[in-house]
């Protein structure tokens, strides 16, 4: 009875990180973005990039031995494991972000610009520090839902960085995969970024 209750607290510290995971946050920024495109060919494109394309990837280096963790659900432990991935997927998100300021769509070339300068920062940083890439996604959707659904901005930005945040942030920490300062790095950095492309690009 007592393991059953351990299982249970273990799975509830850790819901915040699979809600934030790549796979869940790629594909629903995906489909904000894609309800702003006119064309089936860029929807496509931005389906492959930010989703179709990490999760190729991953299972490709994960097959390659290049990804060793032994928990297959999409995080990347070890900080040298990082870069290639995270320098591959950020080339995609920077293809898809070309292709769509070709064609001037509002809102959209904002987004995708913050989506590959947040990744690309991210993928930098990991070379010499292991910043907490969970709260980099938490703090994108977060600020990319903030621009899209501007009626309710506040109530967002709120609830983000005042519930979001805390929660994604203690279940990192409580797992065991980063420290309070890879944590808040990765929360601060990321909001620095979206400020500049959202209010002064």
């Amino acid at each position: 009875m007592r393991n059953k209750k351990i299982d249970l607290k273990e799975f509830l510290i850790e819901i915040p990180s699979i809600i934030f995971s790549s796979p869940v946050i790629t594909t629903v920024l995906t489909i904000i973005i894609a309800k702003n495109i006119p064309y089936t060919g860029l929807i496509m494109s931005s389906a492959f990039f930010y989703i179709i394309m990490p999760i190729v990837l991953y299972f490709y280096l994960y097959k390659k031995g290049l990804i060793t963790d032994e928990k297959f659900d999409f995080n990347i432990r070890k900080r040298e494991e990082r870069p290639l991935y995270l320098f591959l997927i950020s080339i995609g998100f920077l293809t898809n972000y070309i292709l769509l300021s070709m064609h001037n769509l509002p809102q959209t070339k904002e987004i995708a610009l913050f989506f590959s300068l947040a990744f690309l920062v991210f993928a930098i940083v990991t070379i010499f520090w292991k910043i907490s890439g969970h709260m980099t996604q938490t703090v994108i959707t977060i600020l990319i839902l903030a621009y899209v659904f501007t009626d309710i901005r506040i109530y967002i930005l709120l609830i983000g960085y005042l519930i979001c945040i805390p929660l994604v942030g203690y279940s990192r920490i409580k797992l065991k995969h980063h420290n309070i300062w890879q944590v808040i790095a990765g929360t601060l950095v990321t909001t620095a970024i979206g400020i500049l492309i959202f209010t002064i690009i």
